[in-house]
């Protein structure tokens, strides 16, 4: 778990180190700002496409293969950045690092194969606490390779080429120290049909979770897309500032998931988690709008913080407990897609939102959609007739 902690962490803080410099970068190469949030949800359309790919993949073949291939997926992506000049080359860049960014679905599968279900929750939020720690440190350390000089293409670019060695660096560290998690009597055999990702959402147990989770993260996305933009035009920040406005957030995730989660979950239950952070998402999304000063908007983000940390790690393990062991995979890389498909919606969303009125209005849909997530957790099914039986 260690190992896999430290690979997850690495290849988060190279994503996170993106964050707060894409939308300048992508500025610099043509693209208006409104447009910028479209261009964000494509690496979240490739995400879409190869979470249930490579959590298929991982059942049949092992998890470790998959997380080796797909770092380096993830390395020539942020290179491809690097040198991005266009529209269409950036727009490959981030689809490219999208399809990459689905070998979650593994990394979470690896989890759950190395664990209990008494042990599974605080392992879940240490692996959480490993994005966490990737978006505290990643974005700071994004914001302090491009400076507070937004015009600086080649600092920009100096973002991405680090983002790429942070993955092979984890890619070395896999190969090297990680084992493989899934023997090969518990493996998915060759002659049996993938489930496929329509299924997964038909089954009763699933389904309501899986859309829940499409509408808490699309909120979430919602949230993302636009606070840079938002941040810039309200409170005058720049890439550094961003860098760790983000930071902050990672902080909260962090204290939470690798702190209490493990705790609070014996005591109150994941279902109580998940619904108490989308309502506390909904709360923070809420009070971003009417926010003027820096310390307000920590704030808010603070309440964020402590919602999203709640969510993550509590809807996993709930979608994790209705698999079997050789198709967690499969079933995870659903949720995977899920997460994925909320956010493609968000940021596509928000774009539309943000073009009909203004930056403020995203994060007050983004409120109401993560209260509708929180409903439909409370009435979800608690049996599943449609759970494939184990291969034997």
């Amino acid at each position: 778990m260690p190992t896999l902690f430290f690979v997850v962490f690495l290849d988060l803080i190279g994503f996170g180190m993106i964050i707060p410099v894409f939308p300048f970068y992508a500025q610099k190469v043509g693209v208006d700002p409104a447009s910028v949030i479209f261009f964000l949800g494509l690496y979240s359309l490739g995400q879409l496409v190869g979470a249930p790919l490579w959590g298929s993949l991982s059942d049949r073949i092992g998890r470790r293969p998959v997380l080796l291939f797909t770092l380096l997926g993830n390395a020539a992506a942020s290179w491809m950045l690097a040198y991005a000049d266009s529209g269409v080359s950036l727009a490959a860049s981030r689809i490219l690092a999208g399809l990459a960014a689905g070998n979650i679905s593994a990394a979470y599968a690896y989890t759950t194969d190395i664990t209990t279900d008494a042990t599974r929750p605080k392992a879940l939020g240490l692996l959480g606490s490993a994005f966490g720690l990737g978006f505290i440190l990643g974005p700071a350390l994004g914001g302090l390779l491009a400076g507070t000089n937004a015009d600086n293409v080649g600092a920009l670019a100096r973002v991405a080429h680090g983002a790429a060695v942070l993955s092979l660096v984890a890619f070395v560290l896999t190969w090297f120290r990680l084992p493989e998690s899934l023997p090969l009597e518990k493996r998915a055999m060759k002659g049996v049909k993938r489930v496929s990702l329509a299924a997964q959402f038909q089954r009763p147990v699933l389904r309501d979770l899986l859309w829940s989770t499409v509408i808490v993260v699309a909120a979430v996305a919602l949230f993302q897309s636009t606070l840079a933009l938002f941040a810039a035009e309200r409170l005058a920040v720049g890439p550094r500032a961003l860098g760790w406005i983000y930071g902050f957030v990672g902080v909260i995730s962090v204290i939470v998931q690798a702190g209490v989660i493990g705790t609070l979950t014996k005591r109150f239950g994941a279902a109580s988690l998940t619904r108490a952070g989308a309502i506390l998402i909904a709360i923070g999304l809420a009070c971003i709008p009417s926010v003027h000063s820096m310390a307000w908007l920590l704030v808010a983000l603070a309440v964020f913080g402590v919602g999203s940390a709640l969510f993550n790690p509590s809807m996993s393990g709930l979608v994790a407990a209705t698999a079997a062991p050789n198709e967690r995979g499969a079933v995870l890389g659903a949720y995977q897609s899920a997460a994925s498909m909320g956010r493609v919606v968000g940021p596509f969303l928000a774009s539309a939102v943000a073009r009909a009125s203004s930056l403020q209005w995203p994060f007050v849909l983004g409120a109401v959609v993560s209260l509708g997530g929180a409903l439909l957790i409370h009435t979800r099914p608690r049996t599943d007739s449609h759970r494939p039986k184990q291969s034997p």
